[in-house]
């Protein structure tokens, strides 16, 4: 992973404050998503041009000011998700500052395994999910969104930042003038996974489509495909029904234990931990070392992950040092924070 972040931005030199749950004081000006792109695009092409292993960029740019503010590579790998964070807080990867819109943890990243490191032979898979924060994410539309899978770019409006999710690889992508480079942007088409649906974390309002957004398996080879996804629910919401669950995770604190049974559903649109309200598991929490929002359980495909999501003490296999990304196979021993142990043990 690569970070470079500008605009004065600098980590640990002010409190991670609390995220302002109200509305911005001024209107919104949407700025055109080109001329963002262009302007600040002297600014992050070299960095994106050097990475020559598959993987993505994530590019933010001041939506008030126009100015870019940071940019992340993130490098694929074989056999193994890796993730990264976006948000106000200073443990964050893509670590943004300048607007308080932006949650402190507000947007979790998760890239997937490729099949080998060749820049030629791979199809750069990834998702984005809101951290049950008050704002969601937005595409380049304004349409409000709480998570998406997508192959390709992906153009995306956060917190008072324009994102611009690139892939990575191919020094070709990217050429000196930054016109040319959006240029050759291919076009994005958006498909829903789910419609207004009780599971998710926001009602999509139902649009008419095109035979072409209505089949996300028909889609042409040189579009970026985009699929609008749930995330992480409501903590009101059940997070298993009677015969669905996947299994059972015990939460056991200083003076607090509890167990958290989780279902296919609630996995596949992930369940946060953490000390904060939106998380579930809050009220058996009572170790001060845990993080607000700490960690993102999520079923993967064919993968179940657990996520450190930028917590300040960390997340860890019992024994080990602390790491972003677990891959669960079995029965297994967690440590989060410094005094709370999880185990996680699958539904026989």
């Amino acid at each position: 992973m690569g970070v470079d972040l500008w605009g004065g931005q600098v980590r640990g030199a002010s409190e991670n404050r609390a995220t302002l749950m109200r509305p911005a004081a001024a209107p919104r000006i949407d700025r055109e998503m080109r001329s963002l792109f262009h302007g600040a695009y002297a600014q992050f092409a070299a960095a994106c041009r050097a990475v020559d292993e598959p993987g993505i960029a994530m590019i933010a740019v001041d939506e008030a000011t126009g100015r870019p503010a940071g940019c992340c590579t993130l490098r694929a790998r074989v056999a193994r998700h890796v993730a990264a964070m976006v948000g106000r807080h200073d443990q964050c990867d893509l670590f943004l500052n300048g607007n308080d819109e932006l949650a402190l943890r507000h947007l979790a990243i998760i890239l997937d395994p490729v099949k080998s490191w060749s820049k030629n032979s791979n199809v750069v898979k990834y998702r984005v999910l809101d951290l049950r924060t008050s704002n969601g994410f937005r595409d380049e539309q304004g349409r409000p969104l709480r998570g998406l899978k997508a192959e390709g770019p992906a153009v995306l409006r956060v917190g008072g930042y324009a994102l611009f999710v690139m892939p990575l690889g191919d020094a070709a992508d990217w050429p000196e003038n930054g016109n040319d480079a959006w240029d050759m942007i291919p076009p994005r088409e958006y498909f829903d996974e789910l419609t207004n649906t009780p599971e998710a974390s926001i009602k999509i309002p139902t649009q008419r489509t095109s035979g072409l957004e209505r089949s996300f398996a028909g889609a042409r080879t040189h579009v970026s495909v985009i699929m609008r996804t749930a995330g992480p629910r409501d903590t009101s919401d059940s997070l298993v029904l009677p015969g669905s669950g996947v299994g059972s995770l015990e939460l056991v604190g200083k003076s607090h234990r509890g167990t958290l049974t989780l279902g296919h559903s609630a996995l596949r649109d992930g369940v946060l931990i953490g000390r904060y309200a939106r998380c579930d598991g809050a009220g058996l929490l009572d170790d001060p070392s845990l993080s607000r929002v700490h960690a993102l359980l999520l079923d993967v495909d064919d993968a179940f992950l657990v996520i450190d999501t930028a917590s300040r003490n960390g997340t860890r296999i019992a024994g080990q040092a602390s790491t972003r990304v677990i891959a669960i196979s079995g029965d297994m021993e967690l440590g989060l924070g410094s005094r709370t142990r999880a185990f996680w043990r699958f539904c026989s």
